[in-house]
């Protein structure tokens, strides 16, 4: 099944074979002014962004401030950011999934499919080559691990799998929410070259940490505060 959690595939179906080019002129993300919402209640109060090719964004702020809620929301899995644009579509759209990954802190991956596979899947589910998933799978550790299953993975090596998939894809638009809190420290630094590598390739990103991994990359900030 695909990767719900993980890639948000279109309602309609996969992303498409074959995508629209991206426009150069549009931002990656614009998101305007505004609250926000939670069941149609404001949670935070946005103050506008937008995110362009090769930036990186560090989203932080207290717990229950909407981090997740916000991320959730340019992933299209709920609602909560009107006006808000993702390569010229709003959240959700097959244009907007088509541009964007997101790893969620649980990172769930399919049960009937070994680490590996489930790498080659998502490579073949979105028409690109596998081989820089892989490749980041190497780089973060993962060789052993590639014929195991997901119920016989660790919580930060599945994570690992999952981060592979996401930045090895090269999508306009990462989103990762606390992707440094099960890692170790070697890890750690290989996802940190990671991100900087998807932003010198022209990615945008969105990432939560409640620390300062990201400080050797000097991210723009956004701190957000419950409303």
């Amino acid at each position: 099944m695909p990767p719900s959690s993980l890639i948000a595939p279109s309602p309609a179906g996969p992303p498409p074979s074959d995508p629209p080019p991206s426009d150069p002129a549009l931002p990656a993300l614009f998101v305007p002014p505004g609250p926000l919402l939670v069941a149609g209640r404001p949670l935070a109060l946005l103050p506008g962004l937008t995110l362009r090719a090769g930036e990186v964004l560090h989203l932080h702020g207290p717990n229950g401030a909407g981090k997740t809620t916000l991320l959730r929301a340019l992933a299209g899995e709920q609602a909560g950011v009107e006006g808000a644009r993702i390569a010229g579509d709003v959240p959700g759209s097959r244009t907007a999934r088509a541009a964007t990954a997101w790893v969620s802190t649980d990172a769930p991956l399919p049960d009937d499919l070994n680490a590996g596979e489930f790498l080659h899947f998502t490579a073949a589910l979105w028409s690109r080559p596998a081989g820089p998933l892989l490749a980041l799978a190497g780089t973060l550790g993962l060789d052993r691990w590639l014929d195991a299953w997901p119920q016989d993975l660790s919580r930060g090596t599945r994570q690992k799998v999952a981060l592979s998939a996401a930045l090895g894809l090269g999508l306009p638009l990462t989103l990762l929410d606390e992707p440094f809190g099960t890692l170790d420290t070697a890890a750690r630094a290989a996802l940190l070259r990671a991100i900087q590598a998807r932003a010198q390739a022209g990615g945008a990103l969105i990432v939560t940490t409640h620390g300062d991994e990201l400080a050797p990359l000097r991210p723009r900030t956004l701190t957000l505060d419950v409303a």
